[in-house]
């Protein structure tokens, strides 16, 4: 992201600061709109006040809502499936992708991938040239829900994995990446544009890539879980990297500060006691326990960014 430093000047009693030309150029506000007061009127901008103390300015234009038509017909196009996300994510019920010859095999399989991550979206026609998406009811989830809801994954993943309940832990994976998904791409449409997709519109842009950061380490936690198998020579270990993992959990969702700092401590003891039991181990055993210490890893990483 670009920075800009600007100095503050004070006109008739008035402070100003001068906008970015290469941002007013990206949202075309450079031409003037007709009032009947005043001809040197341009483009309304969008200005929050944040909790701490930060402007965020935004293009008035880009916070209208559109108006949503019941079918949106989309031509097939290599970056159709992207656009089909878009539109489902904005709230779009039914999508349409039509073509003047035969959808290829590899543009089929690119938007059954999309599709299939995004929740209550599935595709309830398929022929030829034509291509049905529909969207059975889905809810502009809030960001911070979505953040709770990739936690809880992890912690069913958890108890999936102790209580050998691979199906179970398998399909935790797949509504982890799903939800992992939608939350990437609220963030990077809110970077990218300043336009919040959800109702949450309290978040700052430096809070936006905590959040990404934090849920690329929720992420990496659902992937080593998925693959992990356990025994009773590492359970003991198990259970205390997935208590390790509730108190992070717990502090994020109390923000209790004094605990995330308690628990970017704790990684430290943990490796250690890592070590010392990997010396009695096999070497399978052995890549369990450095496994767990991957997690363990992603857990303090998490609670610096409480």
């Amino acid at each position: 992201m670009d920075k800009v430093y600007r100095n503050l000047q004070k006109i008739s009693g008035s402070f100003y600061v001068s906008l970015p030309k290469k941002w007013i150029d990206n949202y075309d506000l450079d031409k003037p709109v007709s009032t009947d007061n005043n001809k040197n009127t341009y483009s309304t901008l969008l200005i929050d006040i944040q909790e701490d103390g930060s402007l965020l300015i935004s293009p008035k234009l880009v916070q209208r809502e559109e108006e949503l038509k019941d079918e949106l017909i989309l031509r097939s196009s290599p970056f159709v499936a992207r656009e089909i996300v878009r539109n489902c994510l904005s709230g779009q019920t039914r999508v349409t992708v039509l073509s003047d010859k035969e959808i290829s095999k590899g543009l089929r399989k690119e938007i059954r991938w999309f599709v299939n991550g995004l929740p209550n979206t599935e595709i309830i026609e398929e022929k030829r040239q034509r291509i049905v998406i529909q969207n059975f009811g889905y809810k502009k989830f809030p960001t911070k829900k979505l953040i709770q809801r990739l936690l809880y994954l992890i912690a069913d993943m958890f108890d999936s994995l102790k209580e050998g309940a691979i199906e179970e832990l398998n399909y935790s994976l797949s509504q982890l990446k799903k939800f992992y998904f939608i939350l990437v791409t609220h963030i990077r449409t809110y970077l990218r544009t300043g336009l919040y997709v959800t109702e949450d519109n309290d978040f700052t842009p430096l809070e936006a890539m905590d959040y990404r950061m934090f849920c690329e380490k929720i992420q990496e936690t659902g992937k080593i879980l998925s693959d992990l198998r356990l025994n009773e020579n590492v359970q003991e270990f198990f259970d205390k990297i997935y208590r390790y993992f509730n108190d992070v959990m717990n502090a994020y969702l109390k923000k209790n500060l004094q605990q995330a700092h308690s628990s970017w401590l704790k990684k430290v003891k943990l490796v250690k006691e890592a070590k010392s039991l990997m010396a009695k181990l096999d070497p399978d055993d052995k890549d369990k326990i450095k496994d767990m210490i991957r997690i363990a890893k992603n857990c303090k990483d998490m609670s610096a960014l409480i």
